[in-house]
């Protein structure tokens, strides 16, 4: 008994200190305690923030959030009615007439507009300008809306509210620049704050509610200057008359009597006024014409200085002073946002390109052949006036996306594909939008017209385009001419010859083809569609047609035999008559005059997939000398196009079954897998040479389907050297290179980490 007594008090003793044990663990914890452990007593439960403690408008705020994630564009627009609405009810109180519908509905149409740009500029804010430093980051972001969209929404207000009002072009001018200017002005009183504490304090999804909140009052203020720039405009323009009258009335106290006439939003709500000081511009009513006074003899017309009473000369007007001071304000505003704005629309960087460029182009042009010819004419005049759109991320020859190619230390390995620069007339613009290598072509040897139109459809539903051009071409001897003379302006440029530049002397070793360091130029050749893809010696003359008079100018030839728009063109990717061709272009591009020689790649289709025929075009790429393969081209095959979940809208369906090739994301996996397989063989034939030295590898391009950084990294590691797009641009505009090579940056660096 005496021991069963002593194990029970050891095990009770035990269980207590068991029991403290836990309950300092669970008090020091940082871990949320579990149902049982710990009951919540108003000393242990944390306290919430206060808006989360605000019951039905806590839960109001919750709602607006779920919305704003689930259907943001449509919640910014339903928010941008009501702020309109509120705003514009307000300022039609604050002018003291009667209520007028007609401007509020104008309020609304002018907010429902402009609630989706202005969404996607925050968005954007948001995701730019963020550095180490967060008052850096912050005062760039305060900065950078200050200067751009401000000035930008205030034209375009003030210009729609005028427009909708009916006025003539030179009216919406006129109250755009008498209005714009103070809003600016009176803006930087109140926004930088706001936009501050937004970007500091207010999550994600309630910024636009924030920022609604305020731009009641700023909306109301805007719509009471509009109408005040409404009054005025009316009182100038009755002032004429008016004074006239009063002139014959009492002629001797004409100004004063003008003065009286002044609009009346300059003598009421003295409050408002010194709040927010608007400052339009008076009428100008030293305008009138000043008729002698027919009473007053002439003497009275000439004034005497006296020594207190110094002449009108020599009067400083105070008001013209301030008028200047004003001017030269505006001018300095007007010349910092046309600068920064400058700054941003060249950048690829800029959303526009993305968002609003392509989406507009394809309203306006519903024919995609011609929103082509008109983005490249937009590329080329830009280009030549020196507003092109650039690239100003800066890259580096060892840089981590720097790539060997053909002996060549290129900057990046994204390329274009040939087909969006057919004549070679912006190869200069397109290196500027940041690829490391540009495909122009294709090239034909004489000039032809191509299919009949129309020949290029898209299916934006799958971010698809169906092409038949035909390899519409203006012939090798005007490509010759173009690149001829781009490289003698070249020349001229840097104090060189053109045999200097073509031989790489006193260039430091920029590519002759391309002119640009750590770029490389490729120029697409193919045959005529009148020749006889039957007779192998009338389609090699085309080639080498093409060969003799691009070589000088190309860094890379590149032979197509792929295309699915020209008859037979396919037909000559068998093994002999491929190996033949290939080899004649190879001797012919050995015979260029200058120091590097062209290398030559050819062009194969994705629809020749089996492995026979992958083999043989292995084979004619070995024993004809040819330096790599680009994969693919546009393909005519129709399965597998349409993602499950993707339903086709409209004419889609019907355009899907249009004749011509294929191109679009949809290829993408089947790049991959050909770039794979192609890798594999070509490999694998140089390990079965019998050659006495090792030959050099042979060089992939891959090309088709891709879109994004992932997909660019994917085809880089099945094998390919180079990731080229087309389609992507067509669809991501200006932009989509820099965009892609900004993603692998960030694979590569999350890899690394």
């Amino acid at each position: 008994m005496a021991a069963d007594s002593l194990l029970r008090a050891v095990l009770r003793r035990k269980v207590e200190f068991l029991r403290h044990v836990r309950q300092r663990r669970a008090q020091y914890s940082t871990k949320p305690p579990t149902a049982g452990e710990q009951i919540p007593t108003p000393g242990n439960v944390p306290n919430l923030p206060f808006w989360q403690r605000l019951g039905p408008l806590t839960r109001a705020a919750f709602a607006y959030a779920r919305a704003q994630r689930k259907r943001p564009y449509t919640t910014q627009v339903a928010t941008s009615l009501v702020i309109y609405f509120f705003s514009d009810i307000s300022a039609q109180r604050m002018g003291g007439k009667d209520y007028d519908p007609k401007r509020t509905v104008r309020s609304l149409i002018i907010g429902s507009i402009s609630s989706i740009p202005s969404f996607k500029w925050t968005l954007w804010l948001s995701n730019n300008f963020n550095y180490s430093s967060r008052i850096l980051s912050l005062g760039t972001k305060v900065v950078v809306n200050q200067l751009c969209f401000t000035p930008i929404f205030n034209s375009y207000f003030f210009g729609m509210q005028a427009f909708l009002a009916g006025e003539s072009w030179k009216d919406i001018v006129e109250r755009i620049r008498v209005t714009v200017p103070v809003s600016f002005v009176n803006s930087c009183k109140l926004w930088p704050a706001v936009t501050a504490f937004s970007f500091t304090f207010i999550p994600m999804e309630y910024r636009s509610l924030f920022a609604g909140v305020v731009a009641v009052g700023w909306q109301t203020y805007l719509s009471f200057l509009n109408r005040r720039a409404e009054d005025g405009k009316a009182i100038e323009q009755a002032a004429p008359a008016l004074a006239a009258k009063a002139m014959e009335a009492e002629p001797t106290h004409k100004h004063s009597t003008a003065l009286t006439m002044a609009p009346p939003y300059l003598r009421t709500r003295p409050a408002l006024s010194a709040a927010l000081r608007p400052l339009a511009p008076k009428p100008r009513f030293q305008s009138f014409p000043r008729r002698p006074n027919s009473t007053t003899t002439p003497t009275t017309t000439t004034t005497t200085a006296t020594p207190t009473e110094p002449t009108k000369a020599a009067v400083v007007d105070p008001s013209s002073l301030s008028r200047r001071l004003k001017l030269s304000a505006y001018a300095t505003a007007l010349a910092a946002v046309l600068g920064v704005g400058y700054y941003y629309a060249t950048d690829t960087r800029a959303s526009v390109h993305q968002y609003l460029v392509p989406p507009l182009l394809r309203t306006i042009f519903p024919d995609a052949e011609e929103a082509h010819h008109v983005g490249t004419a937009a590329l080329k005049g830009l280009y030549e006036t020196g507003l092109h759109i650039r690239e100003r991320v800066p890259e580096y020859p060892n840089g981590p996306l720097s790539v060997n190619v053909f002996g060549k230390q290129l900057l990046n390995p994204i390329g274009i594909s040939a087909g969006l620069d057919k004549d070679a007339e912006i190869p200069d613009p397109l290196f500027a939008l940041g690829a490391g290598v540009v495909e122009v072509g294709g090239c034909t040897p004489f000039p032809q017209e191509g299919n009949p139109k129309p020949r290029v459809f898209r299916i934006p539903s799958v971010d698809g385009l169906i092409n038949r051009y035909g390899l519409n071409s203006r012939g090798a001897d005007a490509m010759a001419t173009r690149l001829r003379e781009r490289l003698r302006k070249f020349a001229r440029s840097v104090g060189l010859t053109d045999n200097e530049v073509l031989n790489e002397e006193g260039t430091d070793g920029i590519p002759p083809g391309s002119l640009h360091p750590g770029r490389l130029l490729c120029v697409q050749i193919a045959k005529n569609k009148k020749t006889d893809e039957k007779d192998v010696n009338a389609v090699i003359r085309d080639y080498v047609y093409c060969v003799d008079k691009l070589a000088p100018y190309a860094d890379v030839l590149v032979v197509n035999v792929s295309s699915p728009n020209t008859p037979g063109l396919r037909d000559l990717q068998a093994t002999e008559p491929l190996t033949k061709l290939l080899s004649a272009v190879v001797d012919a591009a050995q015979q260029t005059k200058r120091k590097t020689k062209p290398r030559v790649m050819v062009k194969v289709s994705p629809d020749e997939d089996d492995d026979t025929q992958m083999e043989g075009v292995v084979e004619a790429v070995w024993n004809s000398g040819v330096d790599g393969v680009i994969v693919g081209n546009t393909t005519k095959r129709r399965t597998g196009i349409v993602p499950k979940g993707v339903k086709l809208i409209d004419d889609e369906p019907k355009i899907l079954h249009e004749e011509g090739g294929f191109s679009g994301p949809a290829l993408f996996d089947r790049t991959v897998n050909l770039i794979g397989r192609y890798r594999k063989m070509l490999d694998g034939y140089a390990l079965k040479s019998q050659s006495d030295k090792s030959p050099a590898q042979k060089v992939l391009f891959a090309s088709g389907g891709i879109t994004n950084g992932e997909q660019a990294l994917r085809v880089l590691n099945a094998g390919a050297s180079v990731a080229m797009v087309y389609t992507a641009m067509v669809y991501g505009g200006s932009g989509t290179i820099t965009r892609i090579k900004s993603e692998m940056k960030e694979k590569l660096a999350d890899k690394s980490a």
